[in-house]
């Protein structure tokens, strides 16, 4: 049976070697006869963790998603001499990720896929409902999902936390028949 192995890529993640990781456990995990599939995907924003590992097992109501970190290219062969990735015995496994205590506080709603798929995967976010929201909004009119976006209370992630809809609204209302947005599509770090 194939495990699911991810690991991520960005920017955060890749300046602490987690492309070598990556490839490193795929190199070992050949040489020992064990079959892993290994998704690249976004950070859970562990980065003390980085390169963080994670490894899942199960299916459906079984499903176990397990943390190791920080993952460095010598620690790989004493993983899986231990077991890695079917056994939790080493001391760089901090364990399941729904009992770590900076994940198990949080309600993830936006961030709800990152670290479970390849952010540049569509496919894989169709398959998981992502553009439900999308094709629903391009039945509706504009007015109507400006109107949407005010009701659901939105607000702008920066200090302000300015409510989308009013932002929406007044480019709409807006005359021009060209009209320019400067959006900053990301709060994190500066290289994403």
């Amino acid at each position: 049976m194939s495990l699911t192995i991810y690991i991520a890529k960005d920017s955060a993640a890749v300046s602490v070697g987690a492309h070598d990781i990556a490839e490193w456990i795929a190199r070992e995990a050949e040489t020992r006869g064990i079959e892993i599939k290994i998704v690249r995907t976004g950070s859970y924003g562990l980065y003390w963790l980085e390169p963080f590992v994670v490894v899942e097992t199960g299916a459906g109501d079984d499903k176990r998603r397990v943390g190791y970190g920080p993952v460095q290219v010598e620690y790989i062969s004493s993983l899986f001499d231990a077991g890695f990735p079917h056994s939790e015995d080493h001391p760089l496994c901090v364990g399941p990720l729904d009992q770590l205590p900076y994940l198990k506080k949080q309600n993830r709603q936006l961030f709800a896929r990152v670290g479970t798929m390849d952010p540049l995967d569509l496919d894989a976010y169709a398959h998981q409902n992502g553009l439900d929201a999308l094709k629903k909004s391009l039945k509706m009119s504009s007015d109507t999902v400006i109107e949407e976006v005010l009701n659901s209370g939105l607000r702008g992630r920066g200090g302000a936390g300015f409510p989308a809809g009013i932002k929406w609204r007044t480019v709409a209302e807006q005359s021009a028949t060209q009209k320019y947005i400067c959006c900053n599509a990301d709060e994190g770090d500066s290289g994403t």
